[in-house]
């Protein structure tokens, strides 16, 4: 971390680039689309900052909550009524997992709502975002995005701008950037889901520090698929991660995440007890966003990657990450490595990730992945195994998106890679496809999901080009539908690396409490290629290479949110049927874990 931290403190010495100077009369005429945060005095609305921004589907409204009337469904932000129907989405800001009803809004919960004006001072809101706990610095500002509907000078030569019915002035304090202003740093840092949903902050605002206390109990039975053999497992793990965000200025921040961990796992097999302790830095980077004046941010340190469905990566890696977006379009470029004591399979291994997405409207992404992962392992005759180098180039695409007001989400993601693996060449496709579609009108607002996920085999190990998939070694293949909980979308016991297999999904959830959910998940797992190995799998038994049948699963996923004051509880047990690839009898095998996570 020698040198990241060299050019930290380097950053840290750039200042950004004052862009506050131009005439709004010149640059915002009527018809422009802007975004205006100030302060509303009753009647003006004082700009903090005035900026520019792309055409998109839907406005946005941010402010706190005045009031909320429940017999009209609307609630007073503001000058603004917003007015709230079935199909109006509700998300927590902090957790995209979490989810509120209009009866839950509380005064002064700060609001982010899109939607559309029905009248210079009503507007109709699609999908709200809400932050329960915001920064004081945030509840009196006011974020208005919308039309400029007329232009004027007061009796003392300052501009107003009216936009949608609300006089804005626009001072000399008011900062208006070159650009157009996008905020990228905040979602960067938010969007891992495993953050604290809440944090003390200190110094104005300027300090924030939160932590979590983890516990999981698991246990794996019959793993073997014999009865008569031992080859139960049980793991036990308590964590404590603490992080502080040091906000510089509403562009620069510097992040810092440590983790203490206790495992022990018992083995009937090996017949011994192992516990170990795990005390690390998780993360530790800095980030500034408006390098140059232009819609470009920089991170640097190590930092967490983390996309989506997890099905590319999900991983801690210490690298540079710059990111450019503009508009609904965004650019992110990476090399990263790994500093300290990484896995085996991981040693000498460093990357370079390029991705574009298109963002057509939100939460409906399109993107295009280059990674590049380069391996070069020296060999050791003195080691008895040599493992080999991983070298794969992926090419791969993605899209998540929502329709039908929401009630109909997508995933798609695909690669093709190529590359080396030992002495072969690489040349494989993998793609996984799932659909969910919820019906909110119904009691318990249950969802039906879906999908199919397909991995290249090879029919010919011996022709030096390897045709099996592989994914990136990063991924964790763990997201979620319509439900609370994120887990295991390819087994929460098989847990597979999507390789030389064909898996076919189906499940249903419900919503019995907002803050509850159960997820019922079936498998069917086929080999592409009949094959005697399975790559990265939890059974500790192969297939016999000759028949592809693998088997199937059951899974039943229980997840529970702030069941006590910060605590969330998730439950998951699978059953996995073996298939006539391991033999003629074989036995069933189960899982089932329990955690507890508490937010301070």
């Amino acid at each position: 971390m020698t040198n990241s931290m060299l050019l930290i403190s380097f950053l840290l010495c750039l200042q950004v680039p004052d862009n506050s100077a131009g005439d709004p009369e010149l640059r915002f005429t009527p018809g422009t689309r802007v975004e205006i945060d100030g302060k509303f005095d009753g009647e003006f609305l004082e700009a903090v900052k005035l900026v520019q921004e792309e055409d998109d589907e839907y406005l946005e409204i941010k402010g706190a909550v005045s009031s909320v009337d429940l017999q009209r469904s609307e609630i007073i932000v503001g000058p603004f009524t917003i007015l709230v129907d079935e199909k109006t989405d509700f998300d927590d800001s902090e957790n995209d997992e979490e989810s509120h009803e209009l009866a839950e809004i509380q005064k002064n919960w700060r609001l982010e709502i899109e939607g559309q004006f029905v009248s210079p001072l009503t507007f109709k809101a699609v999908e709200i975002e809400v932050d329960t706990d915001p920064a004081d610095r945030k509840l009196g500002l006011l974020e208005l995005e919308g039309y400029v509907e007329s232009q004027d000078l007061d009796e003392d030569g300052v501009p107003i701008l009216t936009i949608h019915g609300i006089p804005c002035r626009i001072g000399s304090s008011t900062e208006i950037p070159g650009g157009v202003f996008r905020k990228v740093a905040m979602p960067m840092f938010d969007r891992d889901e495993r953050r604290p949903k809440s944090r003390q902050t200190f110094l104005d605002g300027k300090l924030g520090i939160a932590g979590r206390l983890y516990y999981e109990f698991e246990e794996r039975n019959n793993l073997d698929l014999d009865d008569d053999q031992l080859a139960d497992r049980t793991d036990r793990e308590w964590s404590i991660s603490l992080q502080a965000l040091w906000s510089l200025d509403s562009d620069r921040y510097v992040f810092a995440k440590g983790r203490a961990k206790n495992s022990t796992t018992d083995e009937d097999d090996e017949a011994v007890t192992l516990s170990e302790d795990d005390r690390g830095l998780e993360e530790l980077y800095y980030f500034q966003n408006g390098i140059f004046g232009k819609p470009l941010s920089v991170e640097i340190g190590r930092m967490d990657f983390d996309e989506g469905r997890e099905w590319f990566y999900d991983s801690s890696l210490d690298a540079i990450r710059l990111r450019w977006e503009e508009g609904p379009y965004s650019v992110e470029a990476s090399w990263s490595s790994f500093f300290g004591d990484p896995p085996v399979e991981l040693e000498e291994r460093h990357q370079h990730i390029l991705v574009g997405t298109y963002r057509p409207k939100s939460k409906t992404q399109h993107s295009i992945y280059l990674i590049d992962i380069i391996q070069d392992r020296k060999f050791d005759p003195n080691l008895s195994v040599q493992l080999p180098n991983e070298s794969p180039f992926f090419v791969g695409f993605q899209s998540h998106g929502r329709a039908l007001d929401g009630d109909l989400r997508w995933w798609a993601d695909a690669a093709y890679v190529s590359g080396v693996t030992g002495f072969d060449k690489i040349s494989a496709f993998g793609c996984d496809l799932k659909v969910a579609r919820r019906f909110d009108d119904k009691w318990g607002k249950p969802y039906l999901f879906g999908g199919w996920a397909w991995g290249s085999g090879d029919d010919d190990p011996d022709d030096g080009t390897d045709h099996s998939f592989r994914q990136t070694g990063y991924q964790d293949n763990n997201s979620r539908y319509y439900g609370i909980s994120s887990y295991r979308y390819l087994g929460v016991l098989l847990r597979p690396e999507l390789s030389n297999m064909s898996i076919l999904t189906l499940g249903a959830g419900v919503r019995p409490y907002e803050k509850m959910s159960v997820d019922l998940v079936y498998h069917q797992y086929n080999q592409v290629e009949a094959a005697d190995f399975l790559r990265r799998t939890r059974l500790k038994i192969n297939p016999n290479g000759i028949d592809r049948e693998l088997g199937s699963e059951i899974d039943l996923v229980i997840g529970l949110n702030d069941v006590f004051d910060q605590i969330d509880m998730e439950f998951e047990v699978g059953y996995f049927m073996p298939g006539s690839a391991f033999g003629s009898d074989p036995d069933d095998s189960w899982f089932s874990s329990i955690q507890f996570k508490y937010y301070f």
